[in-house]
């Protein structure tokens, strides 16, 4: 396949997408603004692990600094390219790259938020896909990734149009992205937007405001309880959109919302299938949500692009959401350094909002 690719962000996900392209032969351009990590890239290549000896393997990239990927103009314009950056970086990142790509080509998000409608105010809605990622992985050094959870879920990847539908390029893209991991080309990126928007609001927020690693947020009772109430009322949120959402954590929408709620059955059943990653092994010990890591390197979060965006959207359709409203309050606090990170201040927020 001759399509070339650039990837703005070579961390955790950039890295890994480009790793896995580039090894199976796609012609691949990296652009990063972590001098050191683009400099151990370089040197030696991006080194890749997982939960399998298969996994396990460096790949050298073509990468460039921010302050080299003018030379790009000397070069094809690219066919398609993928932001991997924070949400809060996505404007400009979009803004960067466009000149670089071709003007029939595309450029997708393939980020941890919902981000498609930023991107396609700078490239367009027509040339605007997205890509909803559901790899837990972490640049945990320069030019060191480290995935966390089972390759070959089906849906790994799912791939849609900004405005919906099911197109040749749409498709082409997908076939394109198949040795990452297993794809599902969709008419619908919002609803599975949506969907991962609701689990990182039970994992990602949780592992930031209490320090946990992912498997450890799951064991704490209280943490994981308050975590599903997160879930619930952005399940709900999604629900009130008359999006068709998936399973979010193993469990219906339905039952997640009920068991917000308080309905005690649903609840059992929602903490039994938040359980299983665990009981089942499918994530690693050392897993660790992205907004986990940030705070842990006091690095900003993306949690208005989260939680905070739950919080706005349940206001425009008239849904209550004060647990993610709180979750949001308190990371922002711990970022400014007047709370910390603890399983007890997940407890407190619980607490105070059944008060």
């Amino acid at each position: 396949m001759s399509e070339r690719i650039l990837i703005i962000g070579a961390g955790a996900i950039g890295g890994y997408l480009g790793a896995y392209l580039t090894r199976a032969g796609r012609q691949v351009t990296l652009i990063d603004p972590w001098a050191e990590n683009v400099e151990a890239i370089r040197r030696d290549g991006v080194s890749l692990e997982g939960l399998t000896p298969e996994e396990h393997f460096t790949v050298p990239l073509n990468i460039l600094h921010l302050g080299d990927a003018q030379r790009l103009h000397l070069e094809p314009p690219f066919d398609i390219g993928l932001v991997a950056l924070k949400s809060y970086d996505t404007l400009w990142a979009t803004q960067f790259i466009r000149p670089f790509i071709q003007p029939e080509g595309v450029i997708a998000s393939a980020q941890n938020c919902i981000n498609d409608a930023r991107v396609a105010s700078v490239a367009g809605k027509e040339n605007t896909l997205g890509i909803v990622i559901t790899i837990a992985a972490e640049l945990y050094a320069p030019g060191k990734v480290r995935r966390g959870n089972q390759r070959g879920a089906p849906g790994t990847l799912r791939v849609g149009e900004f405005g919906g539908g099911i197109t040749p390029r749409l498709q082409r893209v997908g076939e394109l992205l198949q040795p990452v991991d297993a794809v599902l080309v969709t008419p619908d990126l919002y609803a599975h937007r949506w969907t991962k928007l609701s689990i990182n609001a039970m994992r990602n927020s949780i592992a930031a405001a209490s320090g946990l690693t992912g498997n450890d947020l799951i064991r704490h009772e209280r943490v994981r309880r308050f975590a599903i109430r997160l879930g619930g009322e952005a399940a709900q949120v999604g629900l009130a959109q008359g999006l068709a959402l998936d399973a979010i954590n193993r469990s219906t929408p339905e039952v997640l919302v009920k068991a917000a709620q308080g309905d005690v059955h649903a609840l059992a059943e929602a903490e039994a299938n938040f359980l299983s990653y665990v009981e089942l092994g499918t994530q690693s010990e050392h897993q660790r949500p992205s907004m986990g890591q940030d705070i842990r390197r006091q690095r900003r979060t993306e949690i208005d692009y989260m939680n905070g965006l739950i919080v706005e959207v349940g206001q425009q359709v008239g849904v209550a959401t004060p647990a993610n409203a709180a979750i949001v309050d308190a990371i922002h606090q711990i970022e400014r350094g007047q709370l910390s990170p603890s399983p007890e201040l997940i407890v407190q927020l619980d607490e105070s909002l059944q008060r």
